[in-house]
């Protein structure tokens, strides 16, 4: 009987160490992607939060006219005129104020969209519900019919 003396892995050796190396790579890129997706979705949440805010603290100057704007089609343009220092009424300056956030959310957020609506009416006694709804992948599960958005809803 001849023995040969056998050096290196068998097969089955070779096998075993390639699926717990496929299987370790696959849990690292799970895990980069998913980091990766909560970050970029981080982002944009912030800028919807800080958009919110800063229209929160300016559309009760104008609640007279809230009404009026929520009935406007959104404006695909700004007027110039209120941002070159020529004067304005509450409507065209409220219209520019509102042109303007629409471009800025349209810009920053993908397919960014904002709408405000009045539930009741737009007067006292009413509520105002302004939000905001940007494209995004389906890995965070949303209300807002494959969208991801962010609402305020309070009493006028």
């Amino acid at each position: 009987m001849v023995r040969a003396k056998v050096q290196g892995f068998s097969l089955l050796e070779v096998n075993m160490a390639m699926a717990i190396l496929a299987l370790g790579m696959g849990g690292i890129m799970t895990s980069y992607l998913a980091v990766g997706h909560r970050v970029q979705y981080g982002y944009q949440q912030q800028q919807a939060q800080l958009i919110i805010e800063q229209m929160v603290a300016v559309l009760p100057l104008y609640g007279e006219h809230i009404a009026w704007l929520q009935a406007q089609s959104s404006p695909t343009h700004k007027p110039q005129q209120c941002w070159r220092g020529q004067v304005c009424d509450q409507q065209q300056m409220l219209k520019t104020w509102w042109a303007y956030w629409a471009g800025y959310i349209a810009k920053y957020l993908p397919a960014g969209k904002c709408s405000l609506t009045c539930q009741g009416t737009c007067i006292s006694g009413g509520r105002l519900q302004i939000q905001i709804s940007w494209q995004g992948g389906a890995l965070i599960p949303s209300n807002c019919e494959s969208r991801h958005c962010l609402t305020i809803d309070w009493p006028l």
